[in-house]
């Protein structure tokens, strides 16, 4: 585990998993929607409330300003598809507060790289390129955004394939 200095950071449910959360006297944020999904850490719902409680563990939810920009950067980026509404709201968080973001997912770091958010993997080494992912067929050699399954013109499956991209 790396690390951390006295600063704030925005936690990901990803730091909750890997206990960064009960180790660290520094100040922290996150949102509703990833403590939510925190909840269930064994036996440590008190610990939680006790970071609540004391005031380590701040629970703030983004703007939706700061909510929609994050989900147009990743729609155009193909990431959306594979975030869930709680690694958007962690994104935006991160964004408002401009505080660095503590991440293991990959998704998660590339649309904060995208956003010029500053963002600290734990347990894993980060991502090396920022990417915009795309959909294409096969069979047609179609290329069409990230968000459709189908190919439009044959009905095949579509396969995702990324390139790589400097920051918008």
């Amino acid at each position: 585990m790396k690390s951390l200095g006295l600063s704030e950071y925005v936690l990901d449910a990803n730091a909750f998993y890997q206990g960064l959360s009960f180790l660290s006297f520094t100040k922290s944020y996150t949102t509703s929607l990833v403590f939510a999904e925190v909840r269930h850490l064994k036996g440590s719902y008190s610990l939680l409330e006790t970071l609540v409680e004391t005031d380590n563990l701040r629970i703030v939810d983004p703007d939706e300003k700061y909510v929609n920009a994050v989900y147009g950067v990743t729609i155009k980026s193909g990431d959306s598809i594979k975030l869930s509404k709680a690694d958007i709201s962690v994104l935006a968080l991160a964004c408002q507060l401009n505080k660095t973001l503590i991440s293991d997912d990959f998704a998660v770091e590339n649309a904060a790289r995208l956003l010029r958010i500053s963002i600290m993997p734990l347990g894993t080494k980060g991502i090396k390129y920022t990417r915009k992912w795309i959909s294409f067929c096969r069979t047609c050699e179609m290329g069409y955004g990230s968000y459709l399954k189908d190919c439009l013109i044959c009905g095949n499956k579509l396969k995702r394939r990324f390139k790589r991209v400097a920051p918008f």
